[in-house]
């Protein structure tokens, strides 16, 4: 006889990292209601084009905030070489770009959850039948067509 085993699973990430991912989840999360509550609610996506409209749109906004942060640490490199250079704006600046970059993150993170809940629904969703279908299963509205007369002035 064969015993069952449960299968266990151990998180090596340090407990900052478990708690920063669960507080991350939880904070998408609450993004994604926002944007669903808010008067602008994008609308429901149905198809995978959409799909991926939403996620190149979003990924243009991460990529320039990666652009910001990439410039701001090479103005902090830039303090290194002169004593004079203020090393406290540069820091400063990563800080603030860092931070926008993390918003725009979550929105993007919490808009493709979204889209994700409205694809799947739409890719699981059977069909709605054509009417040729509909005719050919004898399930539509249809009738016969009159025979159509031929010209009497022939």
């Amino acid at each position: 006889m064969r015993e069952e085993y449960e299968q266990m699973e151990l998180d090596t990430r340090s407990e900052l990292t478990r708690a920063v991912a669960q507080l991350t989840t939880e904070t998408i999360g609450t993004v994604r209601d926002m944007i669903l509550r808010c008067g602008e609610a994008p609308a429901a996506v149905r198809n995978r084009h959409e799909a991926y409209g939403i996620a190149a749109e979003h990924y243009a906004k991460i990529a320039a905030a990666d652009k910001a942060i990439k410039s701001d640490c090479a103005t902090l490199l830039g303090t290194l070489s002169d004593p004079n250079f203020p090393a406290v704006e540069a820091t400063s600046s990563i800080v603030n770009s860092t931070t926008e970059a993390a918003a725009i993150l979550l929105i993007a993170a919490a808009e493709m959850k979204r889209t994700l809940d409205n694809l799947y629904l739409a890719e699981t969703r059977e069909p709605e039948p054509t009417p040729m279908e509909d005719y050919i299963n004898g399930t539509g509205d249809f009738e016969e067509a009159e025979p159509a007369m031929a010209d009497e002035a022939e």
